[in-house]
């Protein structure tokens, strides 16, 4: 079982400890119609093959710390416990999840929340960051993705990230080591971070203008997410995201800088992994099914994939 050696105790203090990002990803937006199918929607775990090489495994996480989400089934801990090697979005040592927290606490933006979203959305806003411990002069001073952030995960997951528990990837990450896995990321943490500057503020905006909706329309949401995960559907959770990506461009442009354009990043860094055989990948479960994800730019790309869980 993995441990917390190398995990920085001085991280523990940061109540608002902005580890990981794609959360937000599978919080689903607003709750949307549509219901075509969605490649590569249901699983968690796919074997990974060609000819010439060994298999690998890829898995979709949840960025959270729920013990559910970290008890792994058998035929995930069988692949992981048989891997020589893994890759994660990042490798998230001490430094780069310092870095992290340092760039998403200080993220330039040109005016105040007020002049952003309009006085209905920035009372609710300011409302729920209540709940965090968060004044209301603070959240005007905040940068959209901050709130996005923040408001993604209820209260008492953050008090145990802020408490030192690790949300799954971290917690594979550790394993890896402790199995003398060789670990690498599949982006640097400016690339990770990017999208921050690249989607327009106005952009952010209408995505915490989504988030508040989803919560006033679904306030226990984040429970939703968690059970979808176990049962391995995503299917739900893209289509909302999609459906919302098409009504809204501001919503597209988030789509697009958080998800596609990483996704065909990371395939190309994860393609010389996976040529070397027995790898253990593991990202955010949104990077995986639909036309843009992972799994079907890997097929595009010559690999079979296989569901396994």
């Amino acid at each position: 079982m993995p441990g917390t050696r190398w995990i920085d105790a001085g991280l523990r203090s940061c109540r608002l400890a902005m580890i990981s990002l794609l959360l937000v990803s599978w919080a689903g937006l607003a709750v949307a119609s549509g219901s075509h199918p969605v490649l590569h929607g249901e699983g968690r775990l796919w074997r990974i093959e060609r000819p010439g090489m060994p298999p690998s495994h890829i898995i979709g996480t949840i960025h959270v710390t729920d013990p559910r989400v970290r008890d792994l089934p058998g035929p995930i801990r069988e692949a992981f416990e048989n891997s020589e090697q893994a890759a994660f979005e990042m490798r998230m040592t001490p430094d780069e999840r310092q870095a992290m927290m340092l760039r998403l606490g200080t993220s330039e933006r040109s005016q105040p929340l007020t002049k952003l979203v309009d006085g209905k959305t920035f009372d609710k806003l300011a409302e729920y960051a209540a709940r965090y411990g968060v004044p209301r002069d603070a959240v005007n001073k905040l940068h959209p993705f901050a709130l996005i952030h923040l408001l993604s995960y209820p209260p008492d997951e953050h008090l145990r990230q802020a408490d030192g528990d690790l949300v799954l990837d971290l917690w594979l990450i550790q394993w890896a080591y402790d199995l003398g896995m060789r670990v690498e990321g599949l982006e640097s943490l400016d690339e990770h971070l990017g999208f921050i500057d690249k989607v327009p503020l106005r952009d952010h905006a209408t995505m915490l203008r989504e988030l508040v909706a989803q919560l006033e329309e679904e306030p226990h949401y984040f429970d939703r997410l968690i059970n979808d995960y176990l049962a391995g559907d995503m299917s739900r959770v893209l289509q909302e995201f999609e459906a919302e990506a098409e009504a809204d461009p501001g919503v597209r442009v988030f789509k697009e800088a958080i998800l596609d354009q990483r996704n065909h990043q990371m395939v190309e860094r994860a393609i010389p992994i996976l040529q070397r055989g027995k790898a253990f990948i593991a990202v955010g479960a949104a990077h995986l099914p639909g036309e843009e994800g992972m799994l079907n730019l890997l097929e595009r790309r010559g690999f079979r994939i296989t569901r396994i869980y």
